[in-house]
């Protein structure tokens, strides 16, 4: 009390966390942002992609600009020429024109895929094959795997 007055207390601090939509700048870690060349499969290119994204919580908007900008070579004039007839892609179809570009044809018999994997030189060659192909291939039980 100060002379029968009582002063206000101040309103209690409540934490938000931050919107990652909102606009604003995000908070960086140092990280480096993967280039790409288009001379292997983009699956691990968009892995590392994902997970800079989610770490730096990159806005849905900012997404397909942010990766295309580390395009190398041939591949700038192929994203710009999408750019330019169809405008800019969402990170979605975006992911879809380069994995339809990029990525090794598969058929649509994967476990007859994985099972025709041929065996050529050692096991880890095999394995890498393997897990490529696997990637791909989406979600297989162990048993399948095996």
């Amino acid at each position: 009390m100060n002379g029968g007055h009582v002063d206000a207390l101040p309103p209690p601090r409540v934490h938000v966390p931050p919107d990652p939509e909102a606009a604003g700048v995000p908070r960086y870690h140092k990280l480096s942002f993967p280039m790409y060349d288009g001379k292997e499969d983009p699956l691990g290119w968009f892995n590392c992609c994902e997970h800079f994204f989610n770490a730096q919580r990159t806005r849905n908007i900012d997404k397909v600009w942010l990766a295309s900008f580390h395009l190398l070579g041939p591949l700038q004039q192929w994203y710009y020429v999408i750019e330019r007839d169809t405008g800019a892609p969402s990170w979605e179809e975006f992911k879809q024109l380069c994995h339809q570009r990029f990525s090794p044809p598969l058929t649509t018999n994967h476990l007859a895929e994985l099972a025709r994997l041929p065996f050529t030189t050692d096991v880890a060659t095999y394995l890498e094959a393997f897990l490529a192909c696997l990637a791909h291939v989406g979600r297989l039980t162990l048993y399948q795997q095996a």
